[in-house]
């Protein structure tokens, strides 16, 4: 039998929804699996995850649901595609020293309508946000302190026109091209300046 599965849409949950059995209400909810899963927010995916959040809080987008597969991570009112990707010195796992910073920015394939991917792989994004958790004290880091964060911004015609071939960027390069460097306070600020950059927008 031929079947046509269409892609679920995804809807904000309520954290105190209960899970259920055979018809009844369970003693834990959807909260307590949150809680259990998503509380080492320093781990590597929680936390690029969560620098996607507070991307989207600081500019106030109305993106209501994260889009795990999406070719890019946010999109604003008016079509501009957000990049975001995040680096700290302190991982979760023991080491030996910091962690050296770089960010991802190689091109990708796109998933296309029919499933398949594009031929081509480009960088999808319009804007690229980098947040690195600066933060180098073990015993005081906090990622939900926004006070150790430290946002650098530029467009993805830069780094197409600056580093056409480059699968990451470290800060110092970040440095040498046009950028935006930034606390989360005044990251929507500094969006909108980037903004006003890119063609056609």
């Amino acid at each position: 039998m031929k079947m046509k599965l269409d892609e679920i849409k995804t809807t904000p949950k309520d954290p105190n929804e209960s899970f259920r059995f055979n018809g009844c209400s369970l003693d834990f909810k959807l909260v307590d699996f949150w809680t259990w899963n998503q509380s080492d927010l320093i781990e590597n995916r929680n936390r690029g995850v969560l620098a996607e959040f507070l991307v989207r809080q600081a500019l106030g987008l109305d993106n209501p649901t994260r889009l795990e597969w999406d070719a890019f991570d946010l999109i604003t009112a008016d079509g501009l595609k957000i990049e975001i990707k995040s680096a700290a010195y302190i991982q979760a796992w023991k080491q030996k020293k910091y962690s050296s910073i770089s960010f991802d920015i190689k091109p990708t394939k796109t998933l296309l309508a029919d499933n398949n991917y594009s031929t081509e792989s480009t960088r999808q994004s319009d804007i690229y946000v980098f947040c690195l958790l600066h933060h180098q004290d073990q015993d005081t880091i906090d990622p939900m302190n926004l006070d150790q964060w430290t946002f650098f911004l530029t467009t993805t015609q830069i780094l197409n026109r600056k580093l056409p071939k480059q699968k990451s960027i470290s800060i110092s390069t970040i440095e040498t091209i046009p950028h935006e460097k930034c606390t989360f306070t005044e990251l929507k600020e500094r969006f909108e300046k980037i903004k006003s950059t890119v063609p056609n927008n």
